[in-house]
């Protein structure tokens, strides 16, 4: 081929001149030139409070997408489930029914402790919500001593810090009285802090054993011993008197504050002598049944606390608050041999996410840079195309300081700094055009700089315009994906906004002085060997129409046959750099057993050298706030740096296989692999400890239990589904003690005593308090252990009847051995059981579908049964609906956009078209090849794909209809505006493509939930940039008529 045939057309002179362009946009571009030092102080004034708002500007590694939710927590100790169900849950779900904005409401009822959590509609107030609860429990009945209290305002993600307490001396007992009443005082008054969780230790408290023959041979019984107790045990005030001109307070001592002052109480006087309490029994110091045990490393008893952050707050400002709190106690308020360790900061994670973030950031400024420089062969066009990119996040970092936003990983991670330099590259490209063709002649730099502006600025306008209306959609997304990806759009649109005003102000002053000595367009070989080919393709396109056509819709067909076998999930994980690993032991198993296997698991995660700690969370705390019992271990596995590991394994998920193998020597507990945050959202959302389950409702739990395991059987036969786990709610064995009202009657007893006696010697009753300056601690009475460990023994308790006979127990009650419920489940005022598993080695959507077919064929549940998949997989189905919503809207804004730049039908019906036929297959493609589920992340990918590929199409149009207004033919200018526009097209395709390329490759911790979106968008621009400079023009040739309204 000739040289002459591989140059393009030459470009003509502009038909209208600047002025004759003088709307809005171009009159800015002049007013800029004009006044240049100010558009100079006012790009200075951007980087000085961009920065401030940088600095000021609250940074997290995601958005809080845990649903707006208030919980109750009502303890009834000694109370077996179904009481606890009957009288505690259902009276308050009864009555919370009805609050405004109510979604749904859970709770669990277990031995000893009711907990219901309702959950509101999105965009509810918190503290509205809390308020209407609040006030509807005033009108509750429970039974006495029962006073459910409201979870302090926190999100389940708001857990930041979690530190151990350390002593070489101190018994666990002592540490857990200093996390009490000094830790948990010290750290609640940090501003932002909304309560301080701890476990781990004895629950110190004061005890009186009772030895029941002795106390029968006081002729006393129990209760008396406990009216004793309280009656010794008070103060008093008795105003004041006047004397001496003073006056004093009359007060009366007489709170116990010793085991002397205890044991020295009088019962009562027999043959003139006092019968004391420490003559029926042992007074001494001791503690609290355990209902659950932490786990440090090697050490299997330590003290843990929870920091969890209010709503609303900023982590790094609350951590840095914590930290300064921390060093305080440390330094100068705890004994010297204590010291608060810390082993989880919520910032160390922002620090790794931000890490990510910034290497991905740099690498994609970097290969943008790159770019500029190649096609231009100008190191000074190509720095000030480069310049907007920082001041373009500046003003994204102002606007969002003044809207109170708080950055996250992907609201900045998914900033694609290619789309942000789009406009400036098209009009630095035209300038640099225009002055290299008037090289050698005399000419104004101002005039060649507006000339050229006039040519591109509308277009820019309108391609940025359509790339914001891509984004508004995102808005309407509810639920966590909404959540996740608003910040995104509020960063992306600010930024966009911000690049905009500096492309028509601050880059034509910057042409202006950087290229002010002229430019003399140099040979660019590699370039020009590019495109004397794409000549040659475009001439074979053009003269082939319909096979150009027909490819393009070939190729559009078989993206959508791709699409079809990708499969989907709702959204990759948020990767936290640490693991939590739960255990599930049989559901009866006593706290000495399971306390036993616990330090085990724990070595043996410890024995991994990619992990740097390993703590355990096993059974639950006194305060009830984690409904759970002792079959339930939870390890928090903490790792390093995957830069840093240099073992066997290269990922998380080869480390949790290897993990698993080791496992693998505890075959009746199931383990489950998931993350801290993670972990306490799936909880939120799903009322279950997993993020997937499917619900069995209905009344009976026998029969709720048998379905549940049919539907287990069934779903764990599946591929792809693993760790199924029934959340087992029978089975829990108990010593009932039934009363016998025939025999009660005989000796003038009533019910109200026996249970009495149950509850007051069997399982302890809280007589009084013992203060010691600001602590307080229980005096319980109970009976001394030999007396009350087998069901014989408890048959043997003495009842005292009003005669002043001493009975067994056993001679008016039938006391036997049963099964009772251990759990018991309730969503929306019904009765549910859950059946938990994970999907792993293939995508969420086809799992789930087939089992869902699966357990429709295989289980039958009678009337008035109904199954629910829930979890991370109603979330799934909830946004591809919205989502099938959201796209439509896209195209029909950017086509509204495109109509009011056109003022016709016919080119924004190509460009769109054009978009559609050859976009989606590079998305599609990179997603197959990397074998990447279509998610959340990815659809709204190709969201921003759709704006950002109009933009190379609204560049080429409008041209083309340029050059027609100056003279051309359809077909020349369909031609010359292909060649013409060539670098500008790629220069905009390729530096947004490249701008996320790092990003779509990237694997570092807090990567994965931008990876789909970056890979969708850079898949999809180079799939768009081969097919659409030949598709546009042949589609331009095709529609273009003469007397078509021509608009540039």
């Amino acid at each position: 081929m000739s040289e002459p045939r591989t140059r393009p057309p030459r470009e003509p002179l502009p038909t209208e001149s600047a002025e004759g362009r003088r709307g809005p946009i171009q009159r800015l571009v002049e007013a800029s030139l004009d006044q240049r030092l100010l558009v100079a102080l006012l790009a200075v004034a951007i980087i000085g409070v961009g920065i401030f708002s940088l600095y000021r500007l609250p940074v997290d590694a995601y958005p809080d997408v845990s649903p707006t939710g208030v919980e109750l927590t009502a303890q009834w100790p000694g109370h077996a489930a179904e009481e606890v169900e009957r009288l505690i849950t259902v009276p308050l779900e009864t009555e919370l029914n009805g609050l405004p904005n109510i979604e749904v409401t859970r709770s669990v009822s277990l031995y000893g402790l009711s907990n219901v959590r309702v959950t509101f509609t999105d965009g509810t107030d918190l503290y509205f919500a809390r308020q209407q609860v609040f006030e509807r429990l005033s009108g509750v009945e429970l039974p006495d001593g029962v006073a459910p209290e409201i979870e302090a305002p926190f999100s389940p993600s708001g857990l930041v810090y979690r530190y151990v307490l350390r002593s070489p001396d101190r018994s666990a007992r002592e540490l857990h009285v200093l996390q009490d009443w000094v830790l948990d005082k010290a750290y609640r008054a940090v501003p932002g802090v909304a309560d301080v969780s701890s476990l781990g230790g004895e629950t110190m408290q004061y005890q009186v054993q009772i030895d029941p023959t002795r106390l029968a041979g006081a002729g006393l019984a129990v209760g008396d011993v406990v009216d004793a107790l309280n009656a010794n045990n008070g103060n008093a005030g008795g105003g004041f008197y006047s004397q001496g001109g003073q006056f004093f307070y009359v007060r009366g001592l007489g709170r116990v504050a010793t085991l002397e002052d205890i044991g020295n109480i009088v019962l009562t006087v027999r043959n003139g002598t006092p019968v004391l309490v420490k003559d029926v029994g042992t007074v001494q110091i001791g503690a609290a049944p355990r209902l659950g045990q932490f786990g440090f490393d090697a050490q299997d008893d330590a003290v843990e606390g929870v920091i969890l952050m209010r709503t609303g707050e900023q982590a790094q400002v609350v951590l840095k608050r914590v930290e300064e709190k921390t060093r305080e106690l440390n330094e100068h308020v705890l004994p010297k041999d204590v010291k608060v360790v810390p082993y989880y900061d919520r910032g160390d994670l922002v620090s790794l996410t931000t890490r990510t973030v910034a290497d991905n950031l740099l690498r994609g400024i970097l290969l943008v840079v790159v770019v500029l420089i190649f096609f231009l062969y100008d190191v000074r066009s190509g720095l000030i195309v480069a310049a907007t990119i920082p001041l373009s996040l500046l003003v994204a970092f102002v606007c969002l300081d003044l809207r109170h936003i708080p950055a996250n990983l992907l609201s900045i991670g998914a900033i694609d700094f290619g789309i942000l330099v789009d406009g400036a590259v098209v009009m630095v490209e035209n300038i640099y055009r225009q002055l290299a063709r008037r090289h050698g002649t005399e000419y104004s730099i101002r005039d060649v700089i507006l000339s050229a502006a006039s040519e591109v600025n509308r277009p820019i306008v309108y391609a940025i315009a359509v790339i914001v209306a891509a984004f508004l959609p995102i808005y309407a997304l509810s639920g966590a994906s909404g959540k996740l990806f608003r910040p995104m759009a509020d960063t992306t649109i600010f930024a966009l906004l911000g690049a905009l005003v500096l492309t028509l102000t601050v880059v034509p002053v910057l042409c202006a002085w950087g290229l002010k000595g002229g430019v003399v367009e140099r040979r660019n070989r590699p370039f020009e060997w590019l495109r004397g080919h794409y000549t040659r393709a475009l001439d074979w396109c053009l003269a082939h129409v319909r096979a150009t056509v027909a490819t393009s819709i070939a190729l559009f067909v078989a993206s959508l046959a791709l699409a079809a076998l990708l499969g989907g999930e709702f959204m990759p994980k948020l990767d936290e750099g640490a693991l939590w690993v739960r255990a599930t032991m049989p559901y009866t198993i006593s706290f000495e057993e399971s306390s036993g296997i616990v330090p085990q698991v724990r070595k043996i995660l410890r024995s991994f050298p990619e992990v740097t700690v390993v703590t355990s969370e096993h059974g639950r705390d006194d305060a009830g706030t984690d409904p759970t019992g002792f079959f339930n271990a939870e390890f928090y596995v903490g790792l390093k740096p995957y830069r840093e590991w240099h073992g066997l394994y290269r990922t998380k998920d080869e480390l949790i296989l290897a993990i698993q193998k080791k496992l693998a020597v505890y075959p009746g507990i199931t383990f489950n692999y998931t993350q801290p945050a993670e972990d306490a959202v799936d909880e939120a959302l799903t009322g279950l400890k997993a993020s997937l389950d499917v619900k069995v409702f209905g009344t009976d739990l026998t029969l709720l239990e048998q379905k549940g395991r049919e539907i287990k059987g069934v779903i764990e036969r599946v591929r792809g589904i693993n760790h199924v786990t029934l959340v087992q709610e029978l089975g829990q064995p108990s010593l009932t003690v039934t009363a016998n009202r025939e025999k009660l009657s005989r000796y003038g007893l009533n019910v109200a005593a026996v249970n009495g006696l149950i509850e007051a010697a069997v399982g302890g009753v809280s007589a009084t308090e013992v203060v010691q300056g600001e602590r307080t601690f229980d005096l319980v009475v109970r009976l001394q252990p030999q007396f009350r460990e087998t069901p014989e023994q408890i048959g043997n308790i003495l009842i005292a009847t009003p005669d002043g006979q001493q009975i067994p127990l056993r001679e008016v009650a039938d006391i036997s051995l049963a099964n009772g419920a251990s759990f018991i489940y309730r969503q929306d005022n019904s009765r549910y059981i859950g059946v938990q598993y994970s999907v792993e080695g293939r995508d969420l959507a086809s799992a789930v579908a087939e089992a869902r077919r699966a357990v429709e064929r295989q289980v039958k549940l009678p009337t008035g049964y109904a199954t629910r998949w829930g979890g991370e997989f109603e979330e799934y189905t909830a946004s591809r609906a919205e989502m099938n919503v959201v796209l439509p809207i896209t195209v029909v804004l950017i086509f509204a956009i495109l109509f009011v730049l056109y003022h016709n039908f016919k080119f924004p019906l190509i460009t769109v078209g054009g978009v559609i036929l050859s976009a989606p297959l590079g998305g599609l493609l990179a997603l197959a090849l990397t074998g990447t589920p279509l998610s959340v992340s990815a659809m709204i990918g190709f969201l921003a794909l759709f704006g950002v590929s109009v933009q190379t199409a609204v560049v080429y149009i409008s041209y083309a209809n340029e050059l027609r207004l100056g003279g051309f033919g359809i077909a020349d200018a369909t031609r010359a505006a292909a060649l013409l526009r060539l670098r500008p097209i790629m220069m905009t395709a390729l530096v947004a493509a490249l701008g996320l390329l790092p990003a779509a490759l990237s694997h570092g911790v807090g990567s994965d939930t931008q990876r789909p979106f970056a890979m969708v968008i850079v898949g999809g621009l180079f799939s768009r940039l081969l097919i659409s400079v030949f598709l546009m023009p042949v589609l331009y040739l095709v529609t273009a008529r003469e007397g078509d309204h021509l608009e540039v």
